[in-house]
């Protein structure tokens, strides 16, 4: 008959055990958080001191960049910066410079009987107006510095990516070659 009971008292130890093992862990945890909050509070170290350190002057924003290969600094930046390009902002507009170069059209190049060679820019309204070397043309200042029978060669001002400006050759080509 102790036999038959024997697991039954097994199984039943083994449950009161399992229980007051619960019970008594939030009871640990109480009892470790009030220790903690009952210890002095630690000194804090004051942060480190910071150095000075000194200003760097880059003395080599006019050189190649060493990130570029040669073969591809021509084709990044035409001309070199030049210190003290800008734009003329106190000369007077002409028609042209309120059109982008992409709406206008070269129709063609006369010459007049005095030498003078002029070419014919067709403006997006369909007229058509005559300009020569040194007259300007195109958002970006773009002056005019030769005239050919089949394009338009100019200067223009951009602004480059240091927050200043470069002269960068453009042109204004036939649509009839």
């Amino acid at each position: 008959m102790i036999i038959r009971k024997l697991p039954t008292l097994l199984m039943l130890s083994v449950t009161v055990l399992s229980l007051t093992g619960c019970s008594d862990r939030i009871g640990m945890a109480e009892r470790a958080m009030a220790d903690i909050r009952n210890q002095p509070a630690q000194p804090i170290e004051p942060p480190p001191k910071s150095e000075l350190v000194e200003d760097f002057v880059y003395s080599a924003n006019m050189l190649r960049s060493p990130f570029l290969p040669p073969s591809l600094v021509n084709v990044q930046s035409p001309t070199t910066s030049i210190d003290g390009v800008r734009p003329d902002i106190t000369r007077t507009k002409e028609p042209l410079e309120q059109y982008q170069l992409s709406q206008l059209t070269f129709r063609g190049m006369l010459i007049s009987p005095e030498g003078q060679q002029y070419a014919l820019v067709q403006r997006p309204d369909g007229s058509v107006a005559s300009v020569k070397v040194g007259d300007y043309l195109g958002l970006n200042d773009g002056r005019i510095v030769e005239v050919t029978s089949t394009q338009i060669n100019l200067i223009e001002i951009v602004p480059d990516s240091r927050a200043g400006f470069i002269e960068r050759p453009q042109s204004l080509v036939s649509p009839i070659n």
